[in-house]
């Protein structure tokens, strides 16, 4: 499971102290991920196995990216953790194991 917590972009270090002070935002499984991939909605520098950080900006990318998806499940799962991060005006910092 890749699991996506809110971070501001202000956020100076790239990984905070505790991860329990973040609000959770959801998870994708790792088939999940490789499909939105493969659909060309997440750039393929983006690896399950590690921990990454996208900023609002990249988020609202990705968003207008799923637009034309409406219907498709993985693009369902990845939109609700998409919109969490920009109804916060936030970023989203995914941790993978």
């Amino acid at each position: 499971m890749l699991d996506f917590y809110i971070i501001s972009d202000s956020e100076a270090k790239p990984k905070p102290d505790k991860i329990d002070q973040l609000d959770y935002a959801g998870g994708l499984e790792s088939d999940v991920f490789d499909q939105l991939i493969r659909k060309k909605i997440i750039d393929s520098r983006f690896d399950f196995y590690s921990d990454f950080r996208w900023g609002n900006q990249l988020i609202r990318q990705i968003d207008s990216k799923t637009k034309e998806f409406s219907a498709d499940s993985d693009i369902l799962t990845l939109k609700k953790i998409i919109d969490k991060a920009l109804d916060s005006e936030s970023g989203l910092i995914a941790f993978g194991d």
